[in-house]
């Protein structure tokens, strides 16, 4: 109606711009959560094959050797660690172990009669030390992939919420200095009021209960949410907290009453709580329930 009004630092065309930004940012923000999900199936696939390997080569080495012989002695602080309380602990435990097997490896080798390297089967196929020690490097890599994807989604939600922001307060001061500009009884500001839909002191979101949380043999988790739950919010998330970390720190969109998250590290503790919002300030979080995967 009037083309040449504009805010200052805000055109027709900026706003237009925003606007269509919404929807890649927020693709970018779904696809930034799905390579998450598939950096922490992949590292949980390593760590499963290095946490079964520290638990179970200790014991086979200490069988092979004598009970007089010099190297049992590095067993004690391998026992000392318990390699499925953390991941964290599975590696310190895997570094261990490392030169243990490498001195048997090289006290079998000048046994008489020469012996073969030691090797354990997993997953159907015989791993000796040199395949352990690739482990152990990929499970380091693995974290660091997690880490950096993390941050990507994190930067991707900030992204999103800015553009959020910013429009909503573009939204606003355009009403606002609209109306100042063409009040109430001119043809321009009737069509806004009119056309242009706004916030009526919208209630603050509720908090959306977990009803359960079940461990899957796969280690996924299916998380249940209370179908009344969640009222007024127009954001809905699942965060969830592994061991060691100090913050909920993940989290995925919720699109239904019950949702599958995982895997997880086989015997792990994993918490999870909602967290909903809308466009009032600030964040409405449930209690936190935890599971064993």
């Amino acid at each position: 109606m009037q083309p040449a009004f504009e805010l200052n630092n805000l055109t027709l065309t900026q706003h237009a711009t925003l606007t269509d930004s919404l929807p890649t940012l927020a693709q970018t923000r779904d696809n930034k959560e799905n390579d998450l999900t598939d950096a922490l199936a992949a590292k949980h696939t390593v760590f499963d094959k290095l946490r079964n390997l520290a638990i179970r080569v200790p014991g086979l080495i200490d069988g092979l050797l004598d009970d007089d012989d010099d190297l049992k002695e590095q067993l004690d602080a391998i026992y000392g660690t318990d390699p499925a309380s953390s991941e964290n602990s599975a590696l310190r435990r895997a570094r261990v172990i490392l030169p243990l097997w490498t001195d048997v490896d090289a006290a079998r080798a000048a046994a008489v009669p020469v012996k073969p390297p030691l090797t354990v089967d997993y997953l159907a196929a015989p791993v000796a030390v040199a395949d352990f020690s690739a482990t152990i490097d990929l499970a380091i890599a693995k974290q660091k992939i997690e880490a950096e994807k993390q941050r990507d989604v994190t930067n991707a939600k900030s992204a999103q919420r800015t553009a959020d922001r910013k429009l909503d307060r573009g939204n606003k001061r355009w009403y606002l200095a609209w109306l100042l500009a063409y009040p109430v009884g001119t043809p321009e500001g009737d069509a806004a009021v009119a056309q242009i839909t706004t916030e009526q002191g919208t209630a603050q979101a509720q908090v959306l209960a977990i009803l359960s949380a079940e461990a899957q043999p796969d280690q996924t988790v299916i998380v249940t949410f209370d179908p009344a739950g969640g009222l007024h919010a127009t954001t809905k998330e699942l965060q969830y907290q592994l061991p060691e970390e100090t913050e909920f720190g993940h989290s995925t969109p919720i699109t239904g009453d019950e949702i599958s998250v995982g895997p997880f590290m086989a015997g792990d503790s994993v918490s999870f709580r909602t967290r909903v919002s809308n466009s009032n300030p600030g964040f409405v979080t449930s209690p936190a329930v935890s599971v064993i995967a």
